[in-house]
């Protein structure tokens, strides 16, 4: 069930705001509000206010909102050609995700690129892209993987709430990453190939390539670092 708040309003300028409950689905197009109770999908770039999603959302494009909340999941990809299914995971689209603020319990998947000023995250996510936020707060249940991250300070750590174990149960909590790039940087159960930042203290269970740093580095003795380098030096 599909409903348009506002429907007939004077002004041409307003943004209708847009709630889902049950199954539904919907062109994309600039919103409001856009609520989700349930399942649903949006066929093209989405624009909003605020997009708030308790259930499973699927957006065949982009997603621009201040305001990001999902308790459940959401996913970004581009809308499969056929025969092309088995391919639409193995490489990086143009489509984004975009918001001032992201607060994730739950799985967040996009097909390409995750641009945040505040993200929280407690549960699993995939970027095929890379992820940038301001200050990120990642706490794992499950395998996640991105391609690149930035940031001004990054942590990651392991979930211990109990709130996501039946839906994670047998996958190990872990973060795969080509390169972490930030201020200062906090990781746990993290595999990158490189880490590069200002102040880094590498927790439990990571297993790390390269870390480069400049003000101090922290490695606890459950972890491998191949290579450090203090570029401080440089």
């Amino acid at each position: 069930m599909i409903d348009l708040n506002n429907h007939f309003a004077s002004s041409l300028d307003k943004k209708h705001d847009i709630s889902i409950i049950g199954d539904g689905s919907s062109s994309g197009g600039v919103y409001g509000k856009v609520k989700v109770v349930g399942d649903s999908s949006f066929n093209d770039n989405l624009i909003c206010d605020q997009f708030k999603c308790t259930g499973t959302s699927v957006i065949y494009g982009s997603l621009e909102s201040t305001d990001i909340k999902i308790t459940g999941t959401l996913t970004l990809k581009e809308q499969a050609a056929a025969g092309d299914e088995d391919q639409e995971n193995n490489f990086s689209s143009n489509l984004y995700a975009k918001a001032e603020h992201m607060k994730v319990v739950g799985e967040l998947h996009v097909s390409g690129d995750c641009q945040v000023e505040n993200m929280k995250l407690n549960g699993r996510f995939t970027i095929a892209g890379m992820l940038s936020a301001e200050s990120m707060t990642l706490k794992i249940m499950g395998q996640s993987e991105v391609k690149e991250m930035g940031g001004s300070i990054i942590s990651v750590k392991s979930s211990r709430g109990k709130l996501l174990e039946g839906l994670f149960t047998g996958n190990k909590s872990v973060l795969k990453a080509n390169l972490i790039e930030g201020d200062e940087i906090e990781l746990e159960n993290t595999e990158a190939e490189v880490v590069r930042g200002d102040k880094i203290k590498i927790g439990p269970g990571c297993r790390i390539g390269t870390v480069e740093y400049r003000s101090s580095l922290q490695i606890h003795p459950q972890s491998e670092v191949l290579v450090q380098s203090n570029r401080s030096l440089d």
